[in-house]
């Protein structure tokens, strides 16, 4: 059975693309044991080989990401063209995003919705806002947070106050006035501060705002995890899946919003934010640390995995 995975990691230098993914591909992989699975694009236009590919595909599965909008064809993450309203059948959201806080869907979205996604199977999103928008349109979509969060456990996440901190910034939304107020903060609380760059361009803005007396992490995911693994450190920080990958690792984080997605996130899940311009509880979290209590839709999340239970179960017995 020949299963596509619309992989929000290929071209992307975005490291939360691949955190993303790795999630994705732990849950389509145990519920597809037996598939074989191709990957197409989402961050350019797909080739007409891809096309074509992916047309023989039983099952399409978009992982995760801010990948929706009302108008798809502008400026949007998931690069379409007309001919991806011929060549895509059932796909199925997983655990997707809503880009921005824009309006409504426009005629050619709605087409391209109705077109391409499934009708029969659930279309999981990841906050209720994207809920909210999306269902206008798909009423089989349902909220169960984003897949990066599934396996998380609140009870693995310390609540004493580490000895380092890891500091992120998002150099497409520059605030050099509160990124620098942040960092200072961190150097007065703990022993060493790491910075974390999840793009390649958070080196050179952090730079440019004249930040320095940090110890660098490579723009690499195996860099991070390691560190994650074997130092005793806080996430706070302007970058939504790294303050992720933080949790899965069972360290404190604080993620810093800087648009939509960790603030919708964070209003049904409980994800810790503090928003950039509110210091005094920025320190009040680092120095009197309470427990991190994320609530998540367990119910939904079964829910949309068993809806393809019949078809993993037929490719179990192709496959013997």
């Amino acid at each position: 059975m020949l299963i596509n995975i619309f992989d929000t990691a290929l071209g992307s230098d975005n490291l939360g693309d691949r955190i993303i993914m790795d999630a994705v591909w732990d849950v389509v992989r145990a519920l597809f044991t037996n598939a074989t699975f191709i990957r197409t694009p989402s961050h350019r236009h797909a080739t007409l080989a891809e096309l074509r590919m992916g047309r023989k595909a039983v099952l399409s599965i978009v992982g995760g990401t801010n990948i929706l909008k009302g108008h798809m064809f502008v400026r949007s993450n998931w690069r379409i063209t007309p001919f991806d309203y011929f060549a895509w059948r059932n796909v199925v959201l997983l655990g997707v995003g809503w880009q921005q806080y824009g309006g409504e869907a426009d005629a050619l979205t709605r087409l391209f919705f109705s077109t391409v996604l499934s009708k029969s199977k659930l279309q999981s999103v990841r906050d209720w806002h994207t809920h909210a928008k999306l269902r206008r349109c798909v009423p089989n979509a349902i909220y169960t947070a984003c897949p990066t969060m599934w396996k998380l456990d609140s009870r693995r996440i310390p609540v004493r106050k580490a000895r380092s901190a890891i500091f992120a910034v998002t150099y497409y939304r520059p605030a050099p006035v509160q990124d620098r107020a942040l960092f200072e903060l961190l150097k007065r609380h703990y022993d060493k501060i790491y910075f974390w760059p999840q793009q390649r361009l958070d080196i050179p803005y952090i730079h440019s705002i004249g930040i320095s007396g940090y110890a660098p992490i490579r723009h690499d995911l195996a860099a991070y995890d390691q560190l994650l693994r074997d130092t005793d450190v806080d996430f706070i920080g302007a970058r939504l899946h790294g303050g992720i990958r933080a949790l899965q690792h069972g360290r404190r984080s604080l993620i810093i919003p800087v648009d939509n997605r960790a603030t919708e996130i964070s209003k049904s899940t409980q994800l810790p934010i503090m928003d950039r311009n509110n210091l005094d509880s920025i320190e009040r979290w680092i120095v009197s640390p309470e427990p991190t209590r994320l609530t998540l839709p367990h119910e939904s999340i079964e829910s949309w995995k068993s809806q393809f239970m019949a078809l993993a179960a037929d490719s179990s017995r192709m496959a013997l």
